[in-house]
């Protein structure tokens, strides 16, 4: 079955946090990318942090996490390049689901693979994972890779 287009084009966007699920996701994410002949963008998301740290401490924490997030885009766009896709590169604030489905529906992504790290704890259990939270609130496909 076709998928659906969003006003005849498709973007396909991944999930990029670093973890090996979400490098799995990105080689599907770049295979897809090259069927279907469409854009691809490869958002991570840098958490926010609440903290009763001090305010030095929390901007010298939000520095180390965007420098590891440019560090793993890189490495991805890199990988995405050596396939001949040419990807959008995002970095996004706030939680990783909400962040997610917020950018997706900003930039029209009509496709959006993410991968699945599974129940680690009772919390995740009890709590649902970022994917089932992302697959619940995203308004295009989502595939989720294991």
């Amino acid at each position: 079955m076709e998928e659906k287009e969003t006003e005849g084009k498709r973007i396909i966007a991944v999930g990029m946090d670093g973890s090996d699920f979400s490098w799995k996701a990105l080689d599907m994410a770049i295979t897809i990318a090259k069927v279907k002949k469409a854009p691809l963008h490869i958002i991570s998301i840098q958490e926010t942090i609440h903290t009763s740290f001090s305010r030095s401490e929390v901007l010298a924490a939000d520095q180390t996490a965007k420098h590891k997030l440019e560090k793993i885009q890189k490495k991805a766009r890199d990988q995405c390049e050596e396939e001949g896709v040419h990807p959008e590169l995002a970095i996004c604030v706030g939680h990783p689901a909400g962040a997610l489905v917020t950018y997706v529906k900003e930039n029209g992504i009509t496709m959006l693979v993410v991968g699945d790290r599974g129940h680690a704890s009772i919390w995740g259990s009890l709590l649902g994972t970022t994917a089932e939270k992302i697959v619940h609130d995203c308004p295009c496909s989502v595939l989720v890779v294991t």
